[in-house]
Formats: structure tokens, sequence, C-alpha cells
């Protein structure tokens, strides 16, 4: 027979964790679909007009994440 505890392990600090961290989650999850949608965009130009501003299709990834160096 297994032995159950009454005791109650919520805290009001726990409810104001979850939020925060789905919000974080959420944050990083709309962040990451910008990049994608941004490489996407990127991605279609011509090497031409990568050249003009100053990229070339081996670091195009890297350009849209940190940005020009």
């Amino acid at each position: 027979m297994t032995a159950y505890s009454t005791a109650c392990d919520w805290t009001p600090e726990k409810p104001g964790a979850k939020p925060s961290r789905l919000r974080s989650l959420f944050a990083s999850l709309m962040h990451e679909i910008e990049i994608r949608r941004a490489l996407r965009e990127v991605g279609s130009l011509d090497e031409a007009a990568l050249h003009d501003i100053g990229i070339s299709h081996g670091n195009l990834e890297d350009a849209v994440r940190c940005g020009r160096h």
C-alpha cells in the first residue's frame, strides 16, 4: 500500500513561473519563425542582389541571425 501526502505542494510563486516560461517559449518560437521567414525572403534573391548588400549564399543564415559584420 502506498502512502499519499495530503500536504499541498502549491505555492503562489508556481503559477507565476509557468506563464513566464510559456511566454518565453512563445517569444522564442515567434522569433524563430521571423528568422526563417527572413531566410526564405533573402534566399530568393539572386547572387547579384546579394552581392549588392554584401552577403553571399554561403553566409545567408549567419547574416540573418547575427547581422552583417
